[in-house]
Order: structure tokens, then C-alpha cells, then sequence
């Protein structure tokens, strides 16, 4: 596991610094952590082969791990999160036959945990060290773009109720879909006007592609913007209680709209901290550099240094790569 061999290495590193510990030493001071005959294996040595096959790797872990420590307080949804994902892969690796640490190491790549305690410790670091990249990439944001974002994307807050005809494959034109969907806004126009809600719910039920048949194809407080825009421009353009007398189609397949509620758009100041994380995200997922950038940062602001060569000079290599892939990107 990444996790013991950072211990390792830091272990080794304190010894060759503080000499602690009643190992013993040679005539040059050096401590002994093996011996066979002919030959002594002082920590120096371990030292040297662990930094030359693990050394900077893991010289970046310790360093991000410990700077999303210092930005990131270890709150209860992390917990519950990180718990979450260790109950998944723990039953995956149940049905699998074997027991964690080896399905892990197996199926997903991340070795030498054994226990789910270690495996929590592990997502929990991970998910702190995403969200100091979040935090930095949000730190980066100016008012000029927030003001836009929010004036692009956010607007009232619509309620509605929908119903979804699917187009499957044997319905190449959506005909099937198309006429389904009329033959319930027939239904809904044959339905007195104050029990129509309860007969959009009936239909959603029974007929809805969509998840949430099962609550009555409900939908609450979506903003454009966060439905298709066919979707939002219909939903808009109904008064509450009214419901579309056209099938709408999107991508999805054809849909029956019902509006339930409106409410006023939220005011920037409200807003910020949401759409502060929503453009941090949109950015890191359109730029699959910009992680590498922001964690450059964090480890400038907390004034990296390091002071062994070979590490140093494998650093500056790899920020020398890191530049050299944006600029081919930007090309």
C-alpha cells in the first residue's frame, strides 16, 4: 500500500536525521537496519534504494496529503461519504469471493490496504485532497465570471411534473413515442380541470420512462440550465397548473409537461458559494490540467522547498512536463 510505504519513508528519514532508536551503528555513525555476513545494511541505504524507486511519488503524497490536511477539516458527510465507498467495494468484493485488500489490489489498482479501516483512512484522504484542488481552483475565480455565470444560469426555480415516451430502437422515427404521448394529452383534455394534477400523477406512474414515474414525474426547483434547454423552455412558458398541450421532445424522447410552482431567483450574494463550486468543477472538467496547476499552487503557498537533490531535479522535471502539455493543448 502507497499509505506503508510513506510510513516507511518517513520512518527512515527521521532515523537518518535523529539517530533515534537502539539499532545498531557503525564506526561512522551510521545505523544498521540489516545485516547478514559480509554485509550491513545501514538506513542510508534503505534510504536511497526507497527514494530511487518510490521517492518522488511519494514524496508528493506526503507533501498534497498533508496540505489538504491543513485546508481541509475531516467533517461528518467526509466521513459518511469515504464510508460509503468502503461499503461498496467491500460487498463488490464479497460477491467476488475475496476479501478486500486483494479485490482492490486486483480490480481497482490501489494495493496493500488489507483492512477497511485502512481503506476509509485512504478515501477520506482522497476525497480531502479533491477538495483542497476544488478550493484553490475556486480561489481563482473573479467577480467578472461569477456575475456571468450566475446572470447564464441561474433564474427562477421551476417545479414541475413530467411524463417520458422513451424512442426505442424498433421506433426509429419516434412514431410510437410521438403517438403515446398524444393519446395521454388526449386523457389529461378529458380530465376535469381541478383533478388534473392527480391524473398527470396516474399517468406518470403507469406510463413515465423516466425515474421518477414512481414520486408522479416530479421534478423540484430546477434552474435553466440544469434541464435541456427544450426541457426549460417549455417548462418556462406554462403558468402554474397548466400542462403542455404539444408532446416536447428532447434527446430523451418525447415528454408531457406539467407545471406545479414557481419560485424567485436566488440573489447573487446567495448564490456565490454555489456557483463558485459549480465553476470550480466546470473548469476542472474541461481542463484535465488545471488539478495539476492548482496543487502547484497550494504547494507555493505553503512554500515548498526541497532540499535533496535528486528529488529536486525530478520536481523540476516534472513541472517542465507539466508546461510543456499546456502549451500543446493551447496549440
Amino acid at each position: 500500500m502507497k499509505r506503508k510505504v510513506l510510513m516507511l519513508l518517513c520512518c527512515v528519514a527521521l532515523f537518518v536525521s535523529t539517530a533515534c532508536g537502539s539499532n545498531p551503528k557503525l564506526k561512522d555513525g551510521k545505523e544498521v537496519v540489516a545485516s547478514l555476513k559480509g554485509k550491513d545494511f545501514t538506513a542510508e541505504d534503505l534510504y536511497e534504494e526507497l527514494k530511487t524507486q518510490y521517492g518522488y511519488n511519494t514524496m508528493l503524497t506526503l507533501i498534497d496529503n498533508y496540505i489538504a490536511e491543513q485546508e481541509i477539516e475531516t467533517t461528518d458527510e467526509i466521513k459518511e461519504s469515504a464510508q460509503e465507498y468502503v461499503d461498496y467495494y467491500d460487498s463488490l468484493a464479497q460477491s467476488y469471493g475475496v476479501e478486500l485488500g486483494e479485490f482492490l489490489a486486483n480490480y481497482v489498482g490501489v494495493s496493500g490496504i488489507e483492512t477497511k479501516d485502512e481503506f476509509l483512512d485512504y478515501m477520506i484522504t482522497i476525497q480531502k485532497v479533491s477538495m483542497a484542488i476544488e478550493k484553490q481552483v475556486m480561489s481563482t475565480l473573479t467577480d467578472e465570471e461569477i456575475e456571468e455565470y450566475y446572470n447564464e444560469n441561474y433564474s427562477e426555480k421551476l417545479t414541475v411534473r413530467h411524463i417520458l415516451f422513451e424512442i426505442e430502437e424498433s421506433d426509429e422515427n419516434g412514431e410510437k413515442a410521438l403517438a403515446d404521448a398524444k393519446a395521454r394529452i388526449e386523457e389529461l383534455n378529458d380530465t376535469d380541470a381541478d383533478k388534473v394534477e392527480d391524473k398527470f400523477i396516474e399517468l406518470a406512474k403507469e406510463y413515465s420512462d423516466d425515474g421518477s414515474a414512481s414520486d408522479g414525474g416530479l421534478i423540484s426547483d430546477f434552474m435553466r440550465g440544469t434541464v435541456v434547454n427544450e426541457f426549460w423552455e417549455a417548462s418556462s412558458k406554462l403558468k402554474n397548473g397548466e400542462y403542455t398541450k404539444e408532446p416536447i421532445k428532447t434527446t430523451y424522447g418525447y415528454h408531457i409537461i406539467y407545471r406545479v410552482s414557481d419560485s424567485k431567483k436566488p440573489s447573487l450574494e446567495d448564490s456565490k458559494e454555489d456557483i463558485k463550486k459549480e465553476l470550480a468543477n466546470k473548469k476542472l472538467e474541461e481542463d484535465a490540467l488545471l488539478q495539476y496547476d492548482a496543487m502547484n499552487a497550494l504547494r507555493d503557498k505553503y512554500k515548498l522547498s526541497i532540499l535533496d537533490k535528486d528529488l529536486k531535479d525530478s520536481y523540476n522535471e516534472y513541472l517542465d512536463n507539466l508546461k510543456e502539455q499546456k502549451e500543446n493543448a493551447e496549440e
